[in-house]
């Protein structure tokens, strides 16, 4: 409603602008055609223009209205009630008022507009003759869209040709298209002066083109001048079509006299054009100014607020995080994406404008490990040396990734930097496409810099620009001890094979959902998927009886993560 209501002033104040100028310096100019465009392109431009986004000078007042509509009644509290009595909850909600009004206008103008239209298209399909001129028991000469009406008195009257010329010449010229639009313009914004202005300076001058057209016919002026006096009836009723008779004034006179072209008339609305636009543009259009999104985002599996969560807007590096009761505020242009992250549960993109009184849920995660394409081991000597043994005991030659970048050696590397090593060796791995490496690729990862280190550097590509400070979004993954080489070579080195399933040559696999909790500890472990009910006891135990895993944190907080873990019983585990 605030919208529509700042709408609709825009184009009243638009409408304000593109008249005034018209009517002190260019309403008496001989240039019609120029004249004719400029109005309706200027009723166009005032329903457009506030739909455009134009960047304000500094120095410029920003003219947009600031509404604030609230439809409901407000409580009246109960002490106010007893000591005033019954008649302190009479309230009147003026602006519930205005709209009853405004929509009563438009709904008259409507339907009055709308018997017109068929009340004289029934009489123009009733008493047409072959030229298609409806002769009418009127006295009004008058022109509805293409159809022509003329009173019955004046059928055989010897000026009737002048009177069709001029009527024939709003049909040729298609006044009526400047006409449905004005009257478009007349139906919504009704309340508005300069509309009923307007639409008086565009019928005004459509009569000085027809009177114009009937003048190069090569008609006497002074007679038709006369005729026009003769012709000399009320007011106008009919607004959705032209009259003959309609603004019958001296200054129409005055205009049959004036050449059909002004040099100076065109410089001047040359001059005047480029000035209404700038100030249409900065009065009614749209400034790019930030707005506040405000929501609220909780953790779906409890309904708690998700304190820490991090929210980005997407492909920038402008953000925020949630507060303790799940709350956050965000300036941003536009209607952008927002990625909302928190560990252990699934990212959400949203759009901002998505956001509103509902809580926004992160759904819980599992994330799934593979340990099949890993190592069983994988050695960091003190010196920094990574040692990739193949199966026949030989060193491997595998492709060094650091930090996302192949590196030739690796001899240098502080081993104290190293945050994390993965090693990839199966052929049909993606990774190992990827760098087409034979003996595998091994991926390492160093830590990552203080907050305090990186803000001396460039923003890194996690950081959050919020009210001119850089901060860091953390959010960390469980770690195992050593790496998920480490946890593979921890689970094969103590996982206890079924005696029977041995004998028996059993071969199976178990498929584990465990949750690391806060303090790094196996909380919660369940079978999610077995091939042989004798695997699910010893992979249980093995994942319970993992060491502490470094936990999972949510800018500095322990959070819950759950993991699933491919437990396989082969010959190779036996």
């Amino acid at each position: 409603m605030n919208d529509l209501i700042i709408y609709l002033l825009k184009v009243s104040a638009g409408l304000g602008i593109i008249f005034l100028p018209y009517y002190f310096l260019f309403r008496n100019d001989p240039n019609l055609v120029i004249k004719r465009f400029y109005l309706l392109s200027g009723v166009l431009a005032a329903w457009t223009f506030p739909f455009i986004t134009f960047r304000k000078l500094s120095l410029v007042v920003d003219l947009t209205p600031t509404i604030f509509i609230d439809l409901g009644t407000p409580a009246v509290p109960s002490s106010l009630l007893e000591s005033t009595g019954s008649s302190a909850g009479l309230t009147i909600n003026w602006l519930q008022v205005l709209l009853l009004v405004y929509l009563a206008g438009l709904t008259f103008m409507f339907l009055k507009n709308l018997i017109v239209v068929f009340k004289w298209n029934h009489t123009w399909k009733r008493t047409k003759n072959e030229e298609g001129v409806a002769y009418i028991n009127n006295d009004q000469v008058f022109t509805l869209f293409t159809r022509i009406f003329i009173p019955g008195s004046l059928k055989d009257k010897n000026d009737l040709d002048n009177i069709l010329l001029h009527e024939q010449a709003h049909i040729r010229q298609l006044h009526f298209i400047d006409l449905m639009i004005i009257e478009l313009t007349l139906l919504l914004t009704w309340f508005n002066p300069f509309s009923w202005l307007i639409s008086r300076m565009i019928k005004e001058n459509h009569e000085h083109m027809a009177d114009r057209q009937v003048l190069s016919a090569g008609v006497d002026p002074a007679r038709y001048r006369a005729q026009l006096m003769n012709h000399t009836l009320g007011v106008n009723v009919f607004r959705l079509g032209n009259q003959f008779n309609h603004s019958l004034t001296l200054n129409r006179f005055k205009m049959m006299k004036k050449p059909k072209r002004s040099p100076w008339g065109i410089l001047k609305i040359a001059m005047l054009i480029p000035a209404v636009l700038v100030t249409l543009g900065l009065t009614t259009g749209t400034s790019p100014q930030q707005k506040t999104v405000k929501g609220k985002v909780i953790l779906a599996d409890t309904e708690k607020p998700a304190t820490g969560a991090s929210i980005v807007i997407r492909n920038s590096t402008v953000g925020t995080v949630v507060d303790r009761d799940g709350t956050f505020s965000l300036n941003m242009d536009g209607n952008p994406e927002l990625v909302i992250s928190y560990v252990g549960y699934s990212t959400l993109i949203v759009g901002a404008s998505e956001i509103g009184n509902k809580p926004l849920k992160l759904e819980l995660k599992t994330y799934t490990m593979d340990l099949e394409s890993l190592p069983l081991e994988v050695k960091k000597e003190s010196s920094g040396t990574i040692t990739l043994k193949q199966k026949d005991g030989s060193d491997a030659q595998p492709v060094f990734v650091l930090d996302g970048k192949v590196v030739s050696e690796i001899d240098n590397l502080d081993p104290d930097l190293i945050d994390n090593i993965s090693v990839f060796k199966d052929p049909n791995s993606e990774v190992v496409k990827k760098y087409n490496a034979k003996d595998g690729v091994v991926m390492i990862t160093t830590k990552e810099p203080s907050a305090t280190e990186a803000s001396a550097e460039e923003p890194a590509a996690a950081s959050i620009e919020k009210d001119g400070e850089i901060f860091y979004i953390v959010e960390d993954m469980p770690k195992f001890p050593g790496g998920l080489s480490a946890l593979k070579t921890h689970i094969y080195s103590n996982l206890e094979y079924p005696e029977k399933a041995k004998s028996q040559g059993i071969e199976g696999e178990v498929s584990v959902r465990f949750l690391i909790g806060n303090k790094g500890n196996v909380v919660k472990t369940e079978v999610l998927r077995s091939t042989y009910e004798g695997f699910d006891a010893p992979a249980l135990k093995v994942i319970n009886e993992m060491p502490e895993w470094t936990p999972g944190k949510q800018r500095g907080k322990p959070v819950q993560v759950w993991y699933v873990i491919t437990v396989k019983f082969n010959d190779d585990k036996k």
